[in-house]
């Protein structure tokens, strides 16, 4: 699959800079409890309601808002997961464990 291109300007391009993926997570029990980190169910409905009428074409500016901002927090999400995953592969070669 092709690397989409980045703006190196943006919020997420920014927090991976932050959350450098490279450094892993100093605390075990922190990793693993990004990992438990999930959307409610009833935000789980509101995501797919908003992407159905955005699907549709009839979001309402707010509706958009709304969306865009799951869609952050989302990727926000994606990418501490991410670098919780890799602080536990990390934590799990040092000691001996995979």
């Amino acid at each position: 699959m092709p690397r989409i291109a980045i703006d190196p300007t943006s919020e997420m391009a920014i927090l991976r800079r932050v959350v450098d993926p490279e450094k892993p997570f100093s605390s075990i029990e922190a990793a693993r409890a990004i990992l438990h980190f999930r959307f409610s169910a009833r935000d789980q409905t509101r995501m797919n309601r908003l992407a159905a009428k955005n699907r549709e074409g009839k979001l309402r500016p707010a509706e958009e808002e709304e969306l865009n901002n799951f869609i952050r927090v989302g990727q926000t999400l994606g990418i501490l997961q991410s670098k919780a995953r890799r602080s536990l592969k990390v934590h799990r070669s040092e000691s001996g464990d995979e």
